[in-house]
């Protein structure tokens, strides 16, 4: 039987709904209708459709292996700049409370499922892979950030540590692009800054799944206390 280690480095983490994975904290939604507030399951079978077609994912062990990639971006001499990168996300905030990705490993990580009731019908659409997954919270001086993911992220551990980098980046100071419409009357070089989550991946070295199509976009901040135990 697999001993799930989770790799963080000082900061436990949890994947909501799943038993033992994680501290106490480790609890039910606050919003049980809201999609971005859902379980993970302990496995989830991804459809022939898809990239990585009919292969059943243990997502504990996704989680574990997901972690692993995001922890060698920053692994001495690999990605020099990547931690940077991070840092300088936060350039409007205060020097102490700017955040490398190295400082941003050490959080309590928390981690729901963004999609359907069903995690069969997360990937339902014709095998267009979509991704859609959200910061909900995050407090650097508590150290920890509360992120929802959806399932055709965990397809892969790369595919899931990709997005685990782009929603860290929004922790960083990524911002997110403002309404459509605003958007639509925006230059490319004005639009440029909300793809900054993204070019985390390029930055820290994760070239295969970066995509330079995909934005930024923080719909809502949620201000609700999570009883998150202190550190």
């Amino acid at each position: 039987m697999a001993t799930y280690q989770y790799i963080t480095k000082g900061g436990p983490i949890s994947v909501v709904g799943i038993p033992d994975a994680g501290e106490s904290w480790n609890r039910a939604p606050d919003l049980p209708g809201d999609p971005r507030w859902r379980s993970w399951p302990i496995h989830i079978t991804v459809p022939t459709a898809y990239q990585g077609s009919g292969k059943e994912v243990d997502v504990r062990l996704c989680f574990e292996e997901a972690l692993a990639v995001v922890h060698n971006c920053v692994r001495p001499g690999v990605n020099p700049k990547c931690d940077q990168y991070f840092l300088d996300l936060g350039k409007d905030r205060r020097p102490d409370m700017r955040r490398s990705l190295t400082d941003l490993l050490s959080y309590k990580l928390i981690f729901y499922r963004y999609g359907a009731d069903s995690v069969a019908d997360d990937f339902k659409g014709g095998g267009k892979i979509a991704v859609t997954s959200e910061t909900l919270w995050d407090n650097n001086v508590n150290r920890y950030a509360i992120i929802s993911i959806d399932s055709h992220s965990a397809r892969s551990p790369v595919s899931l540590a990709a997005t685990i980098v782009h929603e860290l980046a929004h922790c960083a100071g990524a911002p997110g692009r403002p309404e459509d419409a605003k958007w639509a009357g925006m230059s490319k070089d004005q639009r440029a800054p909300y793809f900054g989550a993204e070019n985390a991946l390029k930055v820290c070295g994760m070239f295969p799944q970066y995509n330079p199509d995909i934005y930024g976009e923080i719909q809502d901040r949620f201000t609700r206390a999570m009883n998150i135990r202190p550190a």
